[in-house]
Parts: C-alpha cells; sequence; structure tokens
C-alpha cells in the first residue's frame, strides 16, 4: 500500500508544483539553463480525487423468478445485456440521438443501435428464463452470450476454452457475479494528435471505467504543445465531459505506465483504491472490447495479468495487417493487488508478458483494436514530425520530402502500409465482419467517417465492398 505521504502530499507542493516530482512547476533553473519548463495552468493546482462509489449489480443484473419441476419458487440472475427478452440492444450507455430527414424534410430520431436505460426492462420472465429437466433455471442468453447468468460475451468464453483452465485454478464458469463492481482505472498512452482515437478510446469505456489517467511529456519545445491534451482540454466536447471528476491529467517527462501509476496513487483520496480493483494499460491507438471489460468487472474467476489480443488495423477498420500479423498482443489488466506485490507497481512489467496465462481475444475473435494512425491525413503527417522531432526518426528516409497530406492519401487509397515498406494492406468489409468497427464507433458513425470508410477509395470500391451508402 502507498504510504501516507504518497496518498495526500503537501497543500503547498500542489500548489507550487513539485519539481523534483514533475518536472515542472515554475520551471527550474541551474547556471542560467532552465531544466525543466513551467507547467500548464491546467495542471496547478493539483486536486485529490475523491473515486466514486463502486456500481451496484442491481444496475446490470436482473433477478428472474421461476419455478422448479417440483414447483418450489426460485430465484435466477441474469445479465441484462445478454439476455433475451430484454429491451437494451447493446449497452447502457446513451448516445446522442441521431437525426434522418423525413418525406416533409421534418427530422426524426432514428434507432443509433444501442437503447436507453428505460426500456432495459425484461418483458416477460418466460422469455428470459429456460427451466432444465434438473429444474434448474437458466437464463436464455442472446446469440454471442455465454455461461448460466448469460454474462460471457463470445470473446471471454473463448478465451476461457483456450486457456484450458481447470475450476482449480479460479476458473469456474458457473461463478456468480460480485454484489459490487471493481472500480476500474485506465491508464491510457497517446498524445493529442491522435485525438480520434482517443475519444474512442475513452468514451468506448465511459460506462466502465471509474478515472481515466492520461500524460502529457514535458517538453521546451513550443512545436510540442499541438500535442499536449492541457491545451485542448477545455476546447474538447469529451474531454470537457469527463473532466475533472473522470479523467486524470498529469505531466511527466517520458510518461513511463511506472510513473502514471505513481501518479494515480499520489492524487487519489487515500482509500479510494481498493486492493482488487483493476488497472487496465493501453498503448497508443489501442481500443478495448467494452464487454471483456465489462466482465473483468464483474466476476472473479479469471486469473491474472490479463492481456488482450488486438486486430491490428491500418489508417481505418477498412484496412487491416494481412497474414501472421492481423493480430497484436497489446493492453492489460491486473489488480492492484498483483500489481504492487508481484510487479513493483510497475505496469511495464505486465505489458512485457507475451504468453499471460489468460489472453483475451483469437484470430477471429478480437479482445480490442489495435488502429494504427487511424487520423485524418494531415494528423499523420503532424505525427511523424512530432516523432521525428522527438526521437530523430522518420519511416522510410526515402520518403522524407514527400510525407505530406496528398501523399498518404495515397497511402490511404490503395492500402499501402508507411511503416512496413510500402506493404500492401487487406481489405476488411463493414457487411461481413462482425468485429469492424467498436460499440461507440458504430453508435457515431458520422463523427468517424474517415475511420469508418475509405474516403479516398475509389467509389465504385466503396460500393462494392461496404453498404455504407446502402
Amino acid at each position: 500500500m502507498p504510504t501516507t505521504a504518497n496518498v495526500m502530499p503537501e497543500s503547498n507542493d500542489l500548489a507550487r508544483g513539485d519539481e523534483h516530482d514533475d518536472g515542472v512547476g515554475g520551471g527550474q533553473l541551474l547556471k542560467g539553463k532552465l531544466l525543466h519548463p513551467p507547467r500548464h495552468p491546467k495542471y496547478r493546482p493539483w486536486i485529490q480525487r475523491d473515486v466514486p462509489k463502486p456500481e451496484r449489480a442491481e444496475k446490470y443484473f436482473r433477478t428472474i423468478p421461476y419455478t422448479d419441476w417440483q414447483g418450489n419458487r426460485k430465484q435466477r440472475l441474469c445479465f441484462i445485456e445478454g439476455t433475451q427478452g430484454n429491451a437494451m440492444a447493446v449497452s447502457s450507455k446513451q448516445p446522442p440521438e441521431v437525426k434522418r430527414k423525413t418525406g416533409n424534410n421534418e427530422t426524426e430520431p432514428t434507432n443509433t443501435g444501442i437503447t436507453k436505460p428505460a426500456e432495459t426492462e425484461l418483458t416477460k420472465d418466460s422469455t428470459a428464463l429456460t427451466v432444465g429437466e434438473d429444474g434448474i433455471g437458466r437464463c436464455r442468453c442472446n446469440p454471442q452470450w455465454h455461461g448460466a447468468d448469460c454474462g460471457q460475451p463470445e470473446v471471454i468464453w473463448r478465451a476461457f476454452i483456450t486457456a484450458k483452465l481447470p475450476p482449480a485454478r479460479g476458473v469456474d464458469q458457473s461463478a456468480t457475479p460480485r454484489p459490487v463492481a471493481r472500480n476500474l482505472f485506465y491508464i491510457v498512452q497517446s498524445t493529442y494528435i491522435s485525438v480520434e482515437v482517443l475519444e474512442i478510446q475513452l468514451m468506448e469505456l465511459a460506462d466502465q471505467v471509474s478515472l481515466f489517467v492520461l500524460c502529457d511529456r514535458v517538453s521546451v519545445d513550443q512545436q510540442q504543445q499541438q500535442a499536449s491534451f492541457a491545451h485542448h482540454l477545455d476546447g474538447t466536447d469529451f474531454l470537457r465531459s469527463l473532466h475533472p471528476d473522470r479523467l486524470l491529467l498529469v505531466s511527466d517527462a517520458t510518461c513511463s505506465t511506472r510513473n502514471m501509476f505513481r501518479k494515480l496513487q499520489k492524487y487519489t483520496t487515500k482509500g479510494a483504491l481498493r486492493a482488487d480493483d483493476i488497472v487496465l494499460i493501453s498503448g497508443t491507438d489501442e481500443i478495448l472490447n467494452r464487454k471483456a471489460v465489462a466482465y473483468l468487472r464483474w466476476y472473479d474467476n479469471w486469473p491474472q495479468p490479463v492481456r488482450f489480443r488486438l486486430k491490428h488495423n491500418v489508417y481505418g477498420f477498412f484496412w487491416q495487417q494481412p497474414g501472421g500479423n492481423s493480430t497484436v498482443i497489446g493492453s492489460a489488466a491486473v489488480q492492484i493487488r498483483t500489481l504492487r506485490e508481484v510487479y513493483g507497481s510497475d505496469p511495464e512489467r505486465v505489458l512485457a508478458i507475451e504468453q499471460p496465462v489468460l489472453l483475451i481475444g483469437d484470430l477471429n475473435h478480437f479482445g480490442g483494436w489495435y488502429c494504427r494512425r487511424c487520423y485524418q491525413p494531415g494528423s499523420i503527417v503532424q505525427y511523424y514530425e512530432h516523432r521525428a522531432s522527438a526521437t530523430l526518426y522518420l519511416p522510410d528516409p526515402k520518403h522524407t520530402k514527400v510525407l505530406n497530406e496528398e501523399y498518404v492519401q495515397q497511402l490511404i487509397a490503395t492500402g499501402k502500409d508507411l511503416e512496413n515498406g510500402e506493404r500492401t494492406l487487406e481489405r476488411v468489409s463493414r457487411r461481413t465482419d462482425r468485429y469492424y468497427e467498436p460499440e461507440y464507433v458504430r453508435a457515431n458513425a458520422w463523427k468517424f467517417d474517415n475511420i469508418v470508410l475509405n474516403l479516398f477509395a475509389r467509389w465504385d470500391d466503396n460500393l462494392a465492398d461496404d453498404d455504407y451508402f446502402s
């Protein structure tokens, strides 16, 4: 457990900024040389975060009464989202209504694929339960859901089968949900240059995560300010909607996951981090499967740590790396107790595990998406310029003179991967791929046209391979 000093820093340090801790503050001079730049006003003063109370099972599970073969009245707990007979189609999130034009030029709401909570009641108990010959009631699951309470999404169910873990190892397929969910703390490695993917990363899990942790690298270079979250915090809708209650913005010279976890402990109130709460760690452009993450919150029958096999998209969900590179093993999840006691409070050690006991996702059912460089063409150029200024790296020296928006548009149109010698990518069909896009993108496709559809390809190519216009 962290010491009291780590959890509750002195107020005067919070007001002025701790130069030794964050490398920021008013700036530190040594022999007339500026070692650390001034901290951006958005970082000052630090505020201790009081994490919301964990959610109770009644919000996501419903108790269904039934009568067994002996006439005894019993009950079964069913996961609402995964159970037939309910009106909740996808999740409990409420996206903004999308309007369409009618024949008289008026607009009316259309179905976004996600139903509002008011419509989540199970309408008929008889359609939600089935009673077997043993007299035990089992929830009647929607397609792609499994378990006695329909709480296992397909990707989790397959992960347990692949892991081949006996019940003695803690994997009990009949496990019941917890009465109170774990809190989930999400450490996201990214920059504001990848703002579209950043929005998907955060908003896809907005109903699951208690606190998001973002980090800005300390820099004296004015050109790096465009990559800073702090400079855009109040002008970006999704960041403003999370700030300040559910977004912890920190500054660090390296933005290593070890330092980000240390600051998570430092800037949350004492006792806010419970031993069995979960820390999620994602790299740049990694988007996690919301259903899989929800399962980790509600059940105790999974081994630690967990890693995610991600679908490897490039430029948008319409291109995918072919063959053996079609997936990558990316993000990780671990309980705080395990992270502290086994991995020395260093999430990097968890991300270094290549063969975890439980790997969520396979070659056909994915634990998420690694949507690499799924930005606007201008942002892709800006990303490489930002990367070159920090590491003196460019994808290929032969292309440095033509690395502009027009060149990137050609690569996107033809499916050539800039970072792999213009290797040809594999086209993905939105019509047939069940894991084409995350739920948040599906519900808000109008915001992400450039990564849902290849806008630079020929019209007949899009029409043949996608039902976007139909």
